[in-house]
């Protein structure tokens, strides 16, 4: 719920949790979310976190937008030499398979990112820009990002995957990215 209805609005969260740690709160009842009359203090940290865009968790979280299954074939190479060099807490998410939504909330949980995407029609994987936008009209930020282009003859995902990464605030996006042609 947070990640994908208030996520935008983090400023005026630290606001009204401000205001908030001065009143004995019985349950918290957002408009479009559920109500917690239970662990408020839980649901604050969360709340208090997510506002400040810091991640929940330390790991790394590869968003694959893949047409022909190569570019997330390399996804899972390279969560296995993640692993292999003694990471633990990495997720592989399809962006064609998986709803926006529990993308967005795994973005806003891992403090690492990898987006590795094909290059459709001289651009983005069409799912992928789609979640790009969402991240940017979110407001996402302070993550480190690694990006993974994908193209036969003329990759081109790289360069606009990292356009809209410059429209976010915070981010350490690395320099070096990889490219594949075609499968690995």
């Amino acid at each position: 719920y947070y990640a994908n209805i208030v996520g935008k609005y983090g400023l005026q969260t630290q606001m009204l949790l401000k205001k908030a740690s001065k009143l004995d709160l019985k349950m918290i009842a957002s408009l479009h979310g559920p109500i917690w009359r239970s662990n408020l203090e839980w649901y604050l940290e969360k709340y208090n976190k997510w506002s400040l865009y810091e991640p929940e968790e330390k790991g790394v979280l590869i968003l694959c937008g893949s047409i022909y299954g190569h570019t997330l074939e390399a996804a899972n190479a390279l969560a296995v030499m993640m692993a292999k060099e003694g990471i633990t807490n990495i997720k592989i998410q399809d962006v064609a398979k998986t709803d926006c939504s529990e993308l967005i909330a795994d973005i806003f949980k891992y403090s690492h990112l990898v987006i590795a995407s094909a290059t459709y029609n001289n651009g983005i994987f069409p799912k992928m820009a789609d979640l790009l936008h969402d991240m940017i009209a979110l407001n996402v930020q302070n993550r480190t990002i690694a990006v993974i282009q994908n193209g036969t003859w003329a990759p081109a995902a790289g360069k606009l995957i990292k356009a809209a990464l410059c429209q976010m605030k915070n981010m350490n996006v690395l320099e070096e990215e990889l490219t594949i042609l075609s499968s690995l």
